[in-house]
């Protein structure tokens, strides 16, 4: 078991490094979302602004990065259960 333990530590430690470098990439994207969400708004664009908004709110902190932390938590904890045997 030693091998799958060894491979499921090193994903989680690469997905943790990505999410963390990934977080701050979508943070700035989220930025954008809402800056042209709110040009959108100003141009009687109601549509697109709307759209906008949710694509903002898909990849902040609460969207892509939230499912991809509960992921890398299963991972983790499929691994302390092999290692528990």
């Amino acid at each position: 078991m030693f091998p799958i333990s060894l491979i499921l530590s090193i994903l989680t430690a690469f997905l943790t490094f990505l999410l963390g470098v990934g977080t701050a990439i979508l943070y700035l994207l989220m930025m954008f979302c809402i800056f042209g969400a709110i040009a959108s708004f100003l141009q009687k664009e109601v549509t697109i602004g709307i759209e906008a908004l949710i694509i903002g709110f898909l990849v902040s902190l609460y969207g892509i990065p939230m499912v991809v932390a509960a992921v890398i938590a299963f991972l983790k904890g499929i691994n302390e259960a092999i290692k528990a045997i």
